[in-house]
């Protein structure tokens, strides 16, 4: 019936005349956001309304940034983004959310106004209590991050001491990865290890972000005993952190086949489990 319904809105929106005005601030929505080595942040969109061009300053969630390049879904570059069409946009500064709409501001000014005050607003909620209420967008700030990893634990029904006292085997992980969706994916996959198991297993995410691995990172997985998996794109920030990994002994453990992640962790939790 999808033809069907494509059909019966293109013959309504004729017959309404209704029509997009492609001289606006273009506005639009995040289908997704990765890391990509050379150009830093590429995000997929689709603008919804009015345009979109190169040099346009954009924000999105907390983030934002200059549009550098813009292109279509082959990577040809564009002018600019009409309505209805999706483009490749590089030039934020961290990682946008799927899903999170997308508006153009007249100035950097504006834009960084925009981002304070959603970031303020953030920051009231938290403070109220209403840290379930607030959306997540994955930037990298430790309280977002420590928001995410609540839900995933809400979600998969554990709580830390409370599993360990019921002698449940408690397997900390560091999870990284070059997009959010991609993040997520790794986490509902890694966490289905535990559950899908005979044994009384947790996979516990300690942490959960986007982009290349730094020594806050190498940090948390020698402190909670976790090993490191990387899904993607994802490098070593600096010399620094190859060599605290080494001499912490932390496992970095890089994969771009999800399988193969899949299998690689299995006999990293093999080793927490008793003889």
């Amino acid at each position: 019936g999808l033809d069907d319904l494509i059909e019966g809105l293109a013959l309504q929106s004729e017959m309404m005349d209704l029509r997009a005005d492609d001289d606006a601030k273009g506005e639009g929505i995040v289908i997704d956001a990765r890391m990509e080595k050379g150009l830093g942040v590429v995000a997929d969109c689709v603008i919804r309304w009015g345009k979109v061009e190169r040099g346009d300053f954009v924000v999105s969630g907390t983030t934002g940034g200059r549009v550098k390049f813009l292109n279509d879904v082959a990577n040809s570059p564009l002018k600019k983004g009409r309505p209805s069409q999706p483009v490749r946009i590089v030039g934020f500064k961290s990682l946008p959310k799927a899903g999170d709409p997308i508006v153009c501001a007249s100035s950097e000014d504006e834009a960084k106004e925009i981002i304070r005050l959603r970031e303020s607003e953030l920051s009231n909620e938290e403070r109220a209590g209403f840290e379930n209420d607030v959306e997540l967008q994955v930037t990298g700030t430790a309280a977002k991050q420590g928001l995410m990893l609540q839900r995933a634990q809400e979600k998969y029904g554990f709580d830390g001491e409370d599993d360990e006292d019921a002698g449940t085997i408690r397997i900390p992980v560091v999870i990284k990865a070059d997009s959010h969706g991609a993040l997520e994916a790794v986490r509902d996959a890694l966490v289905s290890i535990g559950t899908d198991s005979k044994l009384n297993i947790i996979i516990d995410p300690v942490e959960m972000s986007t982009g290349v691995v730094t020594t806050s990172d190498v940090r948390m997985a020698r402190e909670s005993d976790a090993a490191i998996f990387c899904f993607g794109k994802v490098g070593i920030a600096d010399r620094e952190t190859k060599n605290l990994a080494e001499t912490e002994e932390v496992s970095i453990r890089n994969h771009l086949i999800i399988y193969r992640l899949l299998e690689d962790a299995k006999d990293v939790f093999a080793g927490h489990l008793p003889v």
